[in-house]
């Protein structure tokens, strides 16, 4: 692992100030994707404990340390009016604002566009929720899990006999959070070249993972085709599988373009399939999909993970081993390129993390602390930058309305 003492640049967003309020997961990793890039940002959470520090079994929520990482932490309850004036004034100074709530709930509190564009005209205003901020399913509750299943997503994934398989992880959440990532980063661009008036943006959960199934939609609008589990194969290619190697660990192959194929067959000892029509051409291939992967898996039985690897590298075939999490970080390519790196928390200790993503040569991101263990860290600071006074704060303190540490 990588030591983050011998990183010192600050991030290409530097100077950005953002607003975080937001629970569980797409809202505030939007916030995580641009602290990563040296956005200062200022995460609201209850005086009480954002949900997310109760997640887990342990004493400590990793699931905090990793989506409360490089934020500043203000403690106000924006149900209270004069809680959500706080955040009022925070979000007077800064470039974005994030929420992800149920649609119309920041409005009964004073924090919709409409009222804070007043104050803050060139603000840049991010709403997450499962379905959206119109339709007909606007109001409904919705979270990871159920955009997962609308978006269709769960319907292909898992084997054909099997039932619809939801991931283990946020994965609605993440991909959101990237498509509002790159949205607040659209909407600052279009900003500076329009005399410095922000916008408003509705991500919706189930959309951008709709999205992401490639051809699936238009397979259906174009040739009543339903898409419908597949295992790891792929309707449109072939070879491609995952295939038991024989020391009961297994390889990734995909194969899309025929000179890879051409390849792997080789490989496998069954050079005699490149000359062969039938076998020529992924069109062709496709009509054997049975045969393909059949040969494939009996040749993978025969040697173990590590002897597949390195007989298939020599042939330049597209192969990959399945990780699991311990066997990717012993990765010498994993080390080596320092994709996880170690950071001293006060509380947990020397943790290993995953470094920042994207990569930036000029002004690299960097992981500056976890999610910081105490509520309320930075509540006295941005108030006192906000106008408050001692006793005000102390006010604010006694009566919940906010907590400052």
């Amino acid at each position: 692992m990588a030591n983050h003492k011998d990183f010192q640049a600050s991030g290409p967003l530097r100077g950005l100030r953002v607003v975080e309020l937001g629970m569980l997961f797409a809202g505030p990793l939007i916030a995580t994707n641009l602290a990563d890039m040296g956005a200062e940002i200022v995460k609201i959470e209850h005086p009480k404990g954002d949900v997310v520090r109760g997640l887990g079994r342990g004493e400590n929520s990793l699931w905090w340390s990793v989506v409360a990482r490089n934020k500043k932490l203000v403690a106000a309850d924006v149900k209270k009016p004069e809680g959500a004036e706080v955040v009022r004034k925070l979000i007077a100074s800064a470039d974005v604002f994030i929420e992800n709530f149920r649609p119309g709930r920041v409005k009964e509190w004073g924090l919709d566009y409409d009222t804070l564009r007043e104050i803050n005209p060139g603000l840049v205003m991010v709403h997450v929720s499962g379905y959206g901020q119109t339709g007909p399913y606007s109001e409904r509750p919705g979270v990871g899990t159920l955009a997962e299943a609308f978006s269709g997503y769960a319907h292909v994934t898992g084997q054909p006999d099997g039932p619809p398989t939801l991931p283990s992880f946020p994965l609605a959440d993440g991909v959101a959070a990237l498509t509002g990532t790159y949205a607040v980063l659209a909407a600052l661009w279009a900003r500076d070249r329009n005399g410095g008036i922000g916008d408003e943006i509705d991500v919706s959960l189930y959309e951008p993972l709709l999205s992401m199934t490639g051809p699936m939609l238009i397979n259906y609008t174009k040739g009543g085709v339903v898409s419908n589990r597949e295992g790891n194969r792929a309707r449109w290619s072939t070879p491609r599988n995952t295939y038991k190697t024989k020391d009961e660990r297994w390889i990734a192959v995909s194969s899309a373009a025929d000179s890879p194929a051409m390849r792997l067959f080789t490989a496998i000892g069954r050079a005699d399939l490149t000359t062969d029509p039938d076998w020529s051409t992924n069109r062709e291939r496709l009509k054997r999909v049975e045969e393909c992967d059949g040969m494939i898996a009996a040749w993978m039985r025969e040697h173990t993970q590590a002897e597949v690897m390195e007989h298939l590298n020599k042939f330049d075939v597209l192969a990959a081993p399945v990780h699991d999490i311990e066997t990717i970080l012993a990765d010498p390519h994993v080390q080596q390129r320092g994709t996880v790196v170690t950071l001293q928390d006060p509380v947990l200790g020397d943790t290993g993390v995953q470094e920042v993503v994207p990569r930036f040569r000029n002004s690299p991101g960097r992981i500056n602390w976890l999610g910081k263990s105490e509520v309320g860290t930075e509540t006295r600071d941005f108030l006192v930058e906000a106008g408050y006074t001692d006793a005000d704060i102390e006010r604010l303190h006694r009566e919940g309305v906010v907590k400052a540490a």
